[in-house]
C-alpha cells in the first residue's frame, strides 16, 4: 500500500468533489471517497495492486456537530499489465451507516449516495492517474453528479508530495446540490527513518479549496498521521477542519484502516 516507486514529474491534475449539500460540500465528500482519496495523495499507492482487492473503513465524528459516519469503499484492480487489466481499478465508496441530529431525535441511514470511479494511470512510469467517475443520490436529492479526477504524486525521498484540483456537475442542480463545483488540493507526507515502530509511521497533510456555483469559496485542512502495521494493513487516524475560511467550520475525527486483500487467481 505504501508507494516505493519515485515519480519522475509531479503533474498538475484535475480531482473531483462530488457533493450532494451545497452548503457544506467537502463535508458530504468525507462520507463517500474523500478521506480516500486524501490518502492517495501522501500515503497510499494511487490503484490497488493488480490482481488484488482492498477495502478502506472509516469511523468519522464530528465534534462540531455530534453526527456520526462510516465512509467505507472497496477497490479490486485486475490482473494483467495492460491498461484495463493491470493499471485501471474499479472502485465503490459510501457511507455504511451515518447518525445525525433530525427533529430533535437522531436517526440512522445507509449512505444518501454510492460513487463509483476507475482510476487509470495511463503511463506506469510517472505518479499520475486520471478517474471518470459518478454518484447517484439516493435520497433528499435525486440523480446523478458526474466528473472526472486526476491525481498527481512525486516522491522525493522520505517525502511525498500530491497535488489535486477538478470540477463535478450535477444532472438536476438545486439549492442543495450544485450545478458545478471546482476543488483543489495539495497533500505532503513524511516517512519516518529508523527501524521498528517509528519507521511504519507516516504523517501527512493536506489543505483543499473549493467552490460551488452559488456558494462562497471554502478552505479545509486535514492533518493526520499513518501506520503501515503490515505490508497489507495499514490505520490511519487524522482531523479534518472543514470551513476555516468559508465556514460554517466543521471540525471531525476519522480513525480508519485499508487493508489489502490476497492476490486474486
Amino acid at each position: 500500500m505504501r508507494s516505493l516507486r519515485p515519480a519522475y514529474a509531479l503533474i498538475f491534475a484535475l480531482t473531483v468533489a462530488l457533493p450532494a449539500t451545497a452548503a457544506s460540500v467537502s463535508r458530504h465528500v468525507a462520507g463517500h471517497g474523500g478521506v480516500q482519496l486524501r490518502k492517495r495523495l501522501n500515503v497510499n499507492d494511487l490503484i490497488a495492486d493488480p490482481g488484488s482487492v482492498e477495502i478502506d473503513w472509516s469511523s468519522l465524528y464530528s465534534i462540531s456537530t455530534t453526527n456520526y459516519a462510516m465512509p467505507s469503499a472497496v477497490r479490486f484492480t485486475p490482473p494483467g499489465s495492460n491498461l484495463f487489466g493491470g493499471r485501471t481499478e474499479y472502485s465503490l465508496s459510501f457511507d455504511s451507516l451515518t447518525n445525525a441530529q433530525f427533529g430533535g431525535s437522531r436517526v440512522t441511514q445507509f449512505s444518501d449516495s454510492l460513487t463509483a470511479m476507475a482510476t487509470i494511470i495511463p503511463w506506469k512510469e510517472i505518479g499520475f492517474a486520471i478517474a471518470p467517475q459518478a454518484t447517484y443520490l439516493l435520497r433528499n436529492d435525486s440523480g446523478w453528479r458526474v466528473g472526472a479526477i486526476m491525481l498527481a504524486r512525486a516522491q522525493f525521498g522520505l517525502n511525498e508530495f500530491g497535488l489535486s484540483a477538478g470540477w463535478s456537475g450535477a444532472t438536476r442542480s438545486s439549492d442543495t446540490n450544485p450545478a458545478g463545483t471546482f476543488d483543489g488540493g495539495v497533500g505532503y507526507g513524511r516517512h519516518f527513518r529508523g527501524s521498528g515502530f517509528v519507521s511504519k509511521l507516516t504523517p501527512h497533510m493536506n489543505v483543499t479549496g473549493e467552490k460551488s456555483t452559488g456558494v462562497v469559496r471554502v478552505i479545509s485542512v486535514f492533518e493526520g498521521i499513518a501506520y503501515q502495521a503490515t505490508d497489507r494493513l495499514m490505520f490511519d487516524i487524522s482531523g479534518q477542519h472543514f470551513g476555516i475560511v468559508g465556514g460554517p467550520p466543521d471540525h471531525q475525527i476519522v480513525i480508519g484502516l485499508t487493508l489489502s486483500l490476497s492476490r486474486t487467481r
